[in-house]
């Protein structure tokens, strides 16, 4: 009886071996790859605790690291590293840097307002200029993007977009804007009026 049992699971165990190994070695691979997940965000979490991230550090973490700098309220290492981001090939990166730049703008510039009141105005002005072209920037990469749109319609309220008449005009523009209004009468003889005093 002993033997048949041992010959039956023998015979069982080498049917279920290739299984069993299968399984062992998948196993074994998903601990090697959690490991190494494991041991890169160890490193980067080291380094960004240090301040030591290097220039080549992939795109998501640069834009990662600048979220971060935002909420400890270092805006200026936020923007440093979100004009780097800008320049990534993927395209939510460069879109939502350029949304999230606008924004710290956009803040910076409502803090100004209400801190120092229309005084500041000569400051105000830089941020909101960087502010709109940010989103304008953010549109263009994601026309549909409707937080951008509303941030935008937002930034042109505080400050709306004035462009010269002149900076559209070519100089043909002008010439037939010329010739189409000459005004007539007094205004269109050289010298001054003799008359009345």
């Amino acid at each position: 009886m002993e033997k048949r049992i041992i010959i039956w699971l023998n015979n069982h165990l080498l049917q279920a071996f290739p299984w069993v190994l299968l399984i062992s070695f998948l196993s074994l691979l998903g601990m090697l790859w959690s490991g190494t997940a494991l041991y890169k965000a160890k490193q980067y979490h080291h380094h960004l605790h240090n301040h030591t991230l290097q220039n080549n550090v992939a795109d998501d973490a640069i834009f990662a690291d600048a979220v971060y700098w935002v909420k400890q309220g270092n805006n200026e290492k936020a923007l440093k590293l979100y004009a780097q981001a800008i320049s990534s090939p993927d395209l939510n990166i460069r879109k939502t840097a350029n949304y999230n730049m606008a924004n710290i703008y956009l803040r910076e510039a409502n803090k100004l307002l209400e801190t120092a009141g229309l005084e500041s105005w000569d400051k105000v002005t830089p941020l909101l200029s960087m502010a709109k072209e940010g989103y304008r920037e953010a549109l263009r990469l994601d026309p549909g993007w409707v937080n951008a749109k509303y941030n935008y319609e937002l930034a042109l309220r505080i400050a709306p977009t004035i462009e010269s008449k002149h900076s559209r005009q070519t100089p043909e523009d002008e010439e037939l804007k010329d010739q189409e209004s000459a005004p007539e009468g007094w205004p269109a003889i050289p010298g001054f009026p003799r008359g009345m005093p």
